[in-house]
């Protein structure tokens, strides 16, 4: 199955009236308790709230010096925001999207390009091929030449399979033509040269969950080995350190490993499994060896980006936002709002 081929029963992004527009929302404003930490540039992330009794997802900005907040662009109801990658020149905006159901219809998860600016609407940049395949965890390599993105498809897992089967595919960015690069295989995270791939493999019976490298094009695919007593059995939101020698990735504290109950393998378990359940941030080198917990937060929904200094993250929670140093001192709450979610990219 070829996401590029151009038939597709999805239905294109709703019409959303000057909605991406950051003109039309007033900025709101947030005190900058930060200030002592020397944060500079602006924060991309999502956030949702309820309006009306409907939940309503949408982009926002936050200047770090000033402490405003914009919105980039805004979901109408019923459409959701997953994931969210920003272009190195700063451009670019390319989001995993949902559109509303409509009523003769079905609704995937889409790519969508808009300007970071919010000059213009998002426009579709890459199609699935019917309304059954989607597509999610969108990432840029930062020499600006490819996007990586992970596939599934609700119809196609065989009997006995519990876990949709996810695929990691690259295209050169705009008009390259999709690759499938690695399978059994979600949350890929480029390096700082662009010369490797982090990932997280899921096999789709058993759901066993392991954390590898590759080379940017998928080859030379190699396991991470855990050392110790305690292996992390679900492992989140890789991410490379900047020197590309370590990984943080998120993972439950060993007394709170997540293990698919009866219920759980009837229903399907959802990808990043591990996104539900109180987490961590833990640190190994890329040769591998022992585990490194990072923090005691114990708290959902960890996602992180690096600082342009290189020696911090900013990182998703279920609160809200905060930064921390790559050894998980210095942790600094930037934002506490429990509508944050998915993802977090800082700009200058």
């Amino acid at each position: 199955m070829n996401p590029a081929q151009e038939n597709s029963t999805s239905p294109p992004i709703e019409k959303i009236p000057a909605t991406a527009s950051t003109s039309i929302f007033p900025a709101t404003h947030v005190p900058v308790t930060w200030a002592d930490s020397n944060l500079s540039g602006k924060l991309v992330y999502l956030s949702s709230s309820m309006e009306k009794n409907v939940l309503i997802a949408s982009v926002q900005l936050l200047d770090l010096s000033t402490g405003n907040i914009s919105v980039i662009f805004r979901a109408s109801p019923g459409a959701w925001i997953y994931y969210v990658a920003i272009s190195p020149d700063r451009q670019q905006l390319v989001m995993s999207y949902e559109p509303a159901p409509q009523p003769d219809s079905a609704s995937n998860r889409m790519l969508y390009s808009m300007p970071l600016d919010a000059s213009a609407l998002p426009q579709a940049l890459l199609t699935p091929p019917t309304s059954d395949d989607h597509y999610t965890q969108v990432e840029w390599s930062l020499d600006g030449k490819y996007l990586y993105y992970v596939h599934y498809n609700h119809k196609t897992q065989e009997q006995g399979q519990f876990y949709e089967t996810y695929e990691i595919f690259r295209m050169s960015y705009p008009n390259g033509k999709p690759e499938k690069i690695i399978d059994r295989a979600f949350w890929p995270r480029v390096s700082a040269d662009s010369s490797k791939l982090a990932y997280v493999s899921l096999d789709p019976i058993s759901g066993l969950n392991e954390l590898f490298i590759a080379n940017a094009n998928g080859s030379n695919s190699q396991k991470v080995h855990f050392s110790g007593s305690w292996i992390p059995d679900i492992i989140d939101a890789p991410i490379f350190s900047p020197d590309g020698q370590f990984i943080l990735f998120s993972a439950a504290v060993p007394s709170q490993s997540y293990q698919p109950n009866w219920v759980d393998k009837l229903v399907g378990v959802q990808v990043a499994k591990a996104h539900s359940i109180p987490s961590d941030w833990w640190s190994v080198p890329i040769t591998g060896g022992l585990p490194i917990r990072l923090t005691n937060l114990q708290t959902i929904n960890l996602f992180a980006s690096l600082l342009p200094d290189s020696r911090r993250i900013v990182s998703v929670s279920a609160d809200g936002l905060f930064a921390m140093n790559l050894d998980g001192s210095n942790l600094t709450e930037l934002i506490s709002d429990s509508g944050v979610h998915g993802t977090v990219r800082w700009i200058p």
